[in-house]
């Protein structure tokens, strides 16, 4: 009876993760779209040359009284003229970017991914191996170590056994 009933649980936990993968498998998705979206809100945009508000187009400032006589010559000037208005909007080509000088800050640390995420959360609870993870977190091997290698460079977890067998913990900083 016992086993039936733990069969039947676990059945049922099965197919609720199966059904909930491809929302966390969105909801990391989101996480990093909102990551990029933030980091591009804070680096600086590139500076564009403005057009100055006094430049008169060239056509107007080569034009002539004698043109007005001749409205066929005033044509041809200004589509002379057109090209060189638009190229002297555009930058330079071999205009080399000026170095700017920052005042020294500390690098910050960078933002954890959804998955580093995930494995801390689940790593609060304590101790697990990778396969744990898996189940904990609906994440695949290779997203699991992929994130734990990070997280053990960062030095947010460590190594540990259980068991005799390889597992995660965090670490004590």
């Amino acid at each position: 009876m016992a086993a039936d009933v733990l069969t039947r649980v676990r059945a049922e936990i099965d197919a609720r993760l199966r059904e909930l993968r491809p929302a966390v498998a969105e909801y990391a998705e989101l996480l990093d779209a909102a990551d990029a979206i933030e980091s591009e809100a804070r680096t600086p945009p590139e500076a564009s040359p403005k057009p100055s508000a006094k430049r008169q187009p060239a056509a107007k400032a080569t034009a002539a009284p004698e043109a007005k006589a001749a409205p066929k010559a005033k044509a041809t000037a200004k589509a002379r003229a057109a090209p060189k208005a638009k190229a002297a909007l555009k930058p330079r080509a071999t205009a080399k970017p000026r170095a700017t000088a920052k005042p020294a800050t500390k690098a910050k640390p960078a933002a954890m991914s959804a998955a580093e995420q995930a494995i801390v959360a689940a790593l609060e609870h304590g101790s697990h191996t990778v396969g744990e993870l898996g189940v904990v977190t609906a994440m695949s091997g290779g997203e699991i170590r992929e994130g734990a290698r990070h997280l053990l460079e960062a030095g947010k977890i460590k190594r540990a056994k259980r068991e005799g067998r390889a597992a995660y913990a965090l670490s004590d900083a």
